[in-house]
């Protein structure tokens, strides 16, 4: 049985379990293991997509509204007109190195940034928070420095993105483990006759379609974040007793081998 077999089988034919339960180890391992990348591939493509447009727009962004500044020995010079005030629904960012603007002009406000000569001050639900750039002295930032930083964002993501993929397939292996226990149940309950590899079998093969389920959320938005868990647990659970429920039956005996008479051919 190939792969897209064992694909097509561990999604509808529950009959095929007894047969997908027999698989050897590598080949069960490698189904899981290329599922697993295509799954988080597709995934992280939405994700990357998404995070390079917002890139691009902030340094488009940036060039085109936000004023030279610069950030040096925790003194911040702005070239923009002061103050320089940007709200939006509710929430005030004002810069304003002359220091005609303070904390008093944003009483009232409960989302705010204030950004002085020497501090940013962040209301964040009416309670302040006060950050001094004498803490940042050994740091010099720019505009030109961020926009110029802003693309080794997307390597840095990406990166970030190859080595969480250990840590995700390991989480993955941690969960099939978990179903392989499951498995153990309801082999227990349909007295079949099932070694620890066959349940681990059952197990990876009924993880097929929760980890679709969960792909198409993802790449939907995330509208079932909510009751993703419980959905995939659910059909993997589901799965794992419909793939043992319809094993052929271990308790039926066998039949006995045929003897032939050697003086019945006489």
């Amino acid at each position: 049985m190939n792969l897209f077999e064992q694909f097509g089988n561990s999604l509808w034919n529950f009959r095929a379990y007894h047969s997908l339960s027999q698989t050897k180890g590598g080949k069960s391992f490698l189904y899981i293991f290329l599922l697993f990348l295509l799954v988080y591939l597709i995934g992280n493509v939405y994700t990357v997509t998404q995070l390079n447009s917002t890139i691009d727009y902030l340094q488009s962004a940036m060039k085109e509204y936000v004023p030279d500044f610069s950030l040096s020995n925790g003194i911040l010079t702005f070239d923009g007109p002061m103050p320089y005030t940007i709200e939006e629904d509710g929430f005030l960012m004002v810069i304003d190195t002359t220091g005609q603007t303070t904390l008093d002009d944003f009483e009232g406000i409960m989302n705010g940034i204030l950004i002085t000569e020497t501090e940013i001050s962040v209301i964040n639900m009416g309670k302040i928070e006060t950050t001094p750039f004498s803490l940042m002295a050994p740091l010099e930032i720019s505009r030109d420095q961020i926009i110029k930083f802003l693309p080794a964002i997307k390597a840095i993501v990406v990166a970030g993105l190859a080595i969480w993929f250990i840590f995700a397939f390991a989480g993955k292996l941690f969960g099939i483990l978990m179903l392989t226990l499951i498995a153990v149940i309801a082999t227990s309950i349909f007295r079949q006759r099932l070694t620890f590899g066959n349940q681990w079998n059952v197990a990876i093969y009924a993880s097929t379609l929760p980890m679709l389920i969960k792909l198409a959320n993802t790449l939907l938005g995330n509208p079932l974040s909510g009751f993703m868990f419980i959905i995939y647990w659910g059909v993997a659970i589901t799965y794992v007793f419909l793939g043992i429920y319809y094993m052929p039956d271990a308790s039926m005996p066998e039949p006995l081998p045929v003897t032939q008479n050697p003086e019945a051919g006489q």
